[in-house]
């Protein structure tokens, strides 16, 4: 082999091998095995329940006190280092209004493309609650975290004024923080 080609050879070998340590690493799925979420109300929201007389009582594992809602992460799948995937939440929270329930559980948080749709199962039906736009993550090879605030979804905000019997919240509207940590295997 000649020198020209020896050299030629030499460089090409040394370019794929940079372009190999340079390359960013694959996206890896992870199971959520644990971790908790808090929903925490904005203070217009916490006031006006208050104010309604509307009782909020947690279901399952969830708690309530002081504005929020905690509830154990329990499953889902999440991309390393994006935190993109689906998070599953146990328990939920019952309003109740007089004669009027609405009973919210299984919440699940799905975060693609940088934002966050809160989706939870709303008296048998599966709803969008709110949308996270722009959330904070932070992820380690076990640990992940977001935080954002939670702009109510149409849907929710037309039962929210059915249970009160009045238009009080609008589509669009934030009305609380969501903040969570989720734990993989």
């Amino acid at each position: 082999m000649s020198r020209a080609s020896k050299t030629t050879l030499v460089a090409l070998a040394t370019g794929l091998c940079t372009v190999a340590i340079a390359a960013p690493a694959q996206a890896k799925s992870e199971k959520v095995v644990g971790g908790h979420a808090t929903v925490t109300a904005s203070m217009r929201i916490a006031a006006f329940l208050q104010s309604r007389g509307i009782t909020v009582t947690p279901i399952g594992p969830a708690k309530v006190g002081n504005g929020s809602l905690a509830m154990p992460m329990v499953g889902g799948t999440v991309t390393v280092p994006t935190m993109g995937g689906t998070m599953n939440a146990q328990g939920g929270v019952q309003y109740k209004n007089g004669n009027k329930v609405v009973r919210v559980h299984s919440y699940v948080l799905t975060h693609k493309n940088g934002k966050g749709i809160l989706t939870a199962s709303v008296n048998g039906h599966r709803i969008v609650i709110a949308t996270m736009s722009a959330p904070k993550t932070h992820m380690t090879a076990t640990k992940g975290t977001m935080s954002g605030g939670l702009h109510i979804s149409t849907a929710w905000a037309k039962l929210i004024n059915h249970l009160v019997g009045m238009q009080v919240v609008t589509a669009g509207e934030t009305i609380g923080q969501l903040s969570m940590t989720v734990k993989m295997a």
